[in-house]
Order: C-alpha cells, then sequence, then structure tokens
C-alpha cells in the first residue's frame, strides 16, 4: 500500500504531525516508530506514567562525548518518543528565541506566528487566554502562589531580594523571572503525546500506527522521496509513500538522513554511501543546555511533594536559567557518596543559549549502529563564563536567609573550589551533562544560508517530498527545556502540510 504521508518517529513532532494529517479523512497516514506501544494508559508501564525521567527502561543507549569524557545521552525509544520519558516540563521559548529565529532567515517563526500554535496544543487551565489555551490535547498544571511549597518560596524570595521579578506564569509572553515550572501532567500522570495527540487519533481508519519498526533510510527516486526501507521484525521492508516526515529526533534524524545519502559528503564517501544531496550541515550544529551547578543537604524535615521534582525555575533572557530540584536521596543522593541519606536540594544554572556545537556523524550505514555524538559542552568561553557566574549565584542563593531554614550544608562545589573562577570553570567542564534537550542537527534558514538543511518550512533542500518536523530544525536552541516547542513545531508543520502540495 502507498500512504499519502508517511512519519517516521512518534515523538513530540512526529505524533502530532501524524494525528493532525489524519484528522482530513481522506488522507492515509502511516506513522512508525521503532520503540513498543502502549495504546491505553492502563496498558502503559509505571516508569512512564510517572512524571518523571526514566532512563533506562525505553531507551535508546546512547552514550555521547563531551571533550574527551563519554556521558550517557537518554532519548525515548517508545511511542510518544521523548515526551513519554522526560521531566514533563511545560514551558515555552520566549519572544527572544523566536527574533533570533526570524533573524536566521525564518521570518514565519516570530513569536507572533508561533502563539497560536502553542495555545493550540494545550488546554492550561489558570492561564490568561490571551497567551493559553483552553481546549488543546496536552493538559498542562502549574502550582497557584497559595500552592507553592515552602522552598519553592523560599527560592522565590531568595530571588527576588537579588533583584529578580517574581512570576505566576513564565509562559506569559515577556515574562522574565522566578517562577513555578508548569507540566504536562494531569492528576499525577504525565501527558505526553502518545496519551493525548495519538490516543484521539487511534480509532481514524485512515491513520495506522506500526511500532518496532527501525527505519535505516529513506528511498529517493528521481530527487523526491518515494518511502522508507525500514527493518522489521528482522526483515528489511519498503515502505511508499507520497510525502515522507522525518521526526526521528535530534538524533535519529540527522542519521537516517545520512544513510539516506543527505549529508557531507566526506563522511558518505568514506562509508561508501551515494550521495543524494551534498548538505553538508546534516548533523552539524549540535546544541544542548548545560552548564554548572550547586548542591546541598536538605535539613531533617525538609518536605517536598513527592509527584513533584522540578519546582521553580529563574530565566533572564538571553543568559542563565537556573531550575531548583528537591530531590528524594534515591535519584541524586548516590551521586554523592551518600544513597540513604536527606534529600538534595539541587540548583543547576547555566548555558541555556550556548555558542557551544557538536555534531551527529552515523558510523556505519548500519541503522542499528549508535551515531557518533560530540556534544562538546562548555567548549566555547563564553559559555564557561555563564556556568561559573551561574554557580556564584546558585551559592548566594542557598547561603541567602529566605533558604536558612533548608539548607544544611553545600555539598558541591567544595569551598577551596568555589573560591576561584578558574577552579569553578575547571570543575564545570569536568562534570557537565546533558539537559536531554540537542536540537539544530538539520536547522532550518533563509534561501541563501548554506549550512541550512531545512528551509523555514521543514522541507529538505535538493529532496522533494521529504520534511523534518522536530527539534533538529531549531536554527538556535531555546531558552526553555525543548519538549513544548518541538510540540509546537510539529503543529507548525502539520498546518503547512494541509495546506500544501509537495
Amino acid at each position: 500500500m502507498e500512504f499519502d504521508d508517511l512519519v517516521v518517529g512518534a515523538g513530540a513532532g512526529g505524533a502530532v504531525v501524524a494525528a493532525r494529517l489524519s484528522e482530513d479523512a481522506d488522507r492515509q497516514v502511516l506513522l512508525v516508530e521503532a520503540g513498543p506501544d502502549y495504546p491505553t494508559l492502563e496498558e502503559t508501564p509505571e516508569d512512564l506514567r510517572d512524571p518523571w525521567i526514566s532512563l533506562e527502561a525505553h531507551d535508546w543507549g546512547y552514550q555521547a562525548m563531551t571533550g574527551d569524557r563519554p556521558i550517557a545521552y537518554p532519548r525515548g525509544r517508545v511511542m510518544g518518543g521523548s515526551t513519554a520519558v522526560n521531566a514533563a516540563v511545560a514551558a515555552r521559548a520566549t519572544v527572544e528565541d523566536f527574533d533570533i529565529w526570524v533573524r536566521a532567515g525564518c521570518d514565519e517563526w516570530s513569536y507572533k506566528e508561533v502563539l497560536p500554535y502553542y495555545m493550540k496544543l494545550e488546554t492550561e487551565a489558570v492561564g490568561d487566554p490571551a497567551y493559553h489555551g483552553r481546549s488543546g490535547p496536552i493538559w498542562i498544571e502549574r502550582p497557584r502562589r497559595e500552592e507553592w511549597q515552602p522552598i519553592s518560596a523560599g527560592f522565590a524570595e531568595a530571588m527576588s531580594a537579588m533583584g529578580h521579578d517574581v512570576l505566576e506564569d513564565h509562559n506569559e509572553p515577556g515574562r522574565l523571572g522566578v517562577g513555578p515550572c508548569s507540566f504536562n501532567v494531569r492528576g499525577g500522570v504525565r501527558m505526553s503525546v502518545n496519551a493525548t495527540y495519538l490516543a484521539a487519533a487511534r480509532r481514524r481508519p485512515n491513520l495506522e500506527i506500526r511500532s518496532a519498526v527501525l527505519v535505516d533510510r529513506v528511498v529517493v527516486e528521481g530527487g523526491a522521496a518515494v518511502g522508507v526501507e525500514a527493518v522489521v521484525d528482522g526483515h528489511r521492508e519498503l515502505l511508499r509513500a507520497r510525502r515522507v516526515t522525518l521526526a526521528a529526533g535530534a538524533v535519529g534524524t540527522p542519521a537516517i538522513l545520512q544513510r539516506s545519502g543527505v549529508g557531507p559528503e566526506d563522511l558518505l564517501g568514506g562509508l561508501g554511501i551515494p550521495v543524494v544531496a551534498p548538505l553538508a550541515g546534516v548533523g552539524a550544529n549540535l546544541m544542548d543546555h548545560s552548564g554548572g551547578g550547586v548542591a546541598a543537604r536538605a535539613r531533617p524535615g525538609c518536605q517536598r511533594d513527592e509527584s513533584v521534582y522540578f519546582e521553580m525555575f529563574f530565566r533572564d533572557g538571553p543568559r542563565a536559567m537556573a531550575l531548583l530540584t528537591l530531590f528524594d536521596p534515591r535519584p541524586l543522593g548516590q551521586f554523592f557518596g551518600d544513597p540513604a541519606g536527606p534529600p538534595v536540594i539541587s540548583l543547576t544554572a547555566g548555558t541555556w543559549r550556548p555558542e557551544s556545537r557538536g555534531w551527529i556523524r552515523i558510523r556505519s550505514s548500519d541503522p542499528a549502529a549508535a551515531p557518533d555524538i560530540q556534544l562538546q559542552l562548555l567548549t566555547h568561553p563564553g559559555d564557561v563564563a555563564l556556568a561559573v557566574e551561574g554557580v556564584h549565584t546558585g551559592l548566594e542563593v542557598l547561603h541567602s536567609p529566605a533558604m536558612k531554614d533548608f539548607v544544611d550544608g553545600i555539598i558541591s562545589p567544595e569551598p577551596a573550589v568555589a573560591a576561584s573562577d578558574d577552579q569553578i570553570a575547571a570543575l564545570a567542564r569536568a562534570t557537565c551533562s546533558t539537559g536531554y534537550h540537542p536540537a539544530g542537527t538539520a536547522r532550518m534558514g533563509g534561501s541563501g544560508d548554506g549550512d541550512a538543511v531545512c528551509d523555514q518550512h521543514g522541507r529538505v533542500r535538493a529532496v522533494a517530498r521529504l520534511r523534518v518536523a522536530d527539534a533538529s530544525l531549531m536554527p538556535v536552541i531555546v531558552t526553555a527545556p525543548t519538549n513544548l516547542t518541538a510540540i509546537m513545531i510539529g503543529e507548525r508543520i502539520a498546518d503547512w502540510m494541509r495546506s500544501e502540495a509537495d
């Protein structure tokens, strides 16, 4: 069977595109995902229902390098993609983020243009209706001020004393400062795109959803995509479609493109892959959030809501974002040699619009082989300077009068390290890790941008009927967790696809 649309990857972008395209009953849509499928919440394992990070059970098992140091690089391998395994933080990007996208040649991605799609994706009961949706698939919750936990109120008070605004809603445009996190959670259950967009679309006879399908490459004939070659139950299968949309994430999408012969000529030639389109930007421009951090022991009796991990965050536009986290000792205390000890207060402050850039390159033409992921975190001097500033800010917060009832001593950095910017920088470089937000590896750009892989509608250059609809498209990473923006990208791309004939 030949489909009208074939969507690869059922994460934030792909599930949205498939669900929206299948609203047209005359359009035959196929959505394929490498991981397993759990069609209902009752069938969904507890680690995917719980709104906390699932790092093992539904993961690709990638490893990345930052400098000469390997780190785990978790990505969701399951229906719902990384929306099914992340921390369910639902934070929008800022107006300034999209101003930068416009300057990168993507004038149809201004905040004015994307706001209706942020609103379309959500149901947010307490937000200003001028900026928030009331009937979208993703249920979003955030605590009102009277519901803030004591430690959250303390953090906000400390940041206020340092001259920063205290906010009720980070997702209202133009607001910067400190305030509560919003979450795509309802009644303590994660609202992934599988539990929302796909749950509402599954009964449509024109939408076929297939799991355990490992896509190798896009098949290109006469300069146009005509389907994909995939591995299913150990056998190769050709799945044909009039259009193909890649939404395998900022790691998976460039890998598929490279195996398809779309990418840097030196890489493809070295692996014996025939060149279909010599696009040097495929796999380049890898960005992720990272930075420095501080950690402290919580005083005995310091309480938190067991259903909440990330509680408050601070954002000051083009510089840093800090997330305050009160952890159960099981996930974090073990890293400080005290798995049975008190909860740990962890404040990370880092480079949320990093200058450092990494890359992703396949090692072979085997779709089961993990790609070479080079993060290059904190390799730009400006990023290092912000990480150092972030550590000082974090220490100031934890030493503030507003936090004295919660903090029982600093764990990291040690006093000797904290006294030296050079030592703080060295510690940050030696310990920095992923923010779980890869982006930019098939970025969009204007017509004169030779390094851009896609135009601003997500269409891959030099290959007709092939699109990208995930965080790979971001020309510059947003100053927020990428979860909500990746879903918004799916909505925006799907709207164009429904109105255009490729």
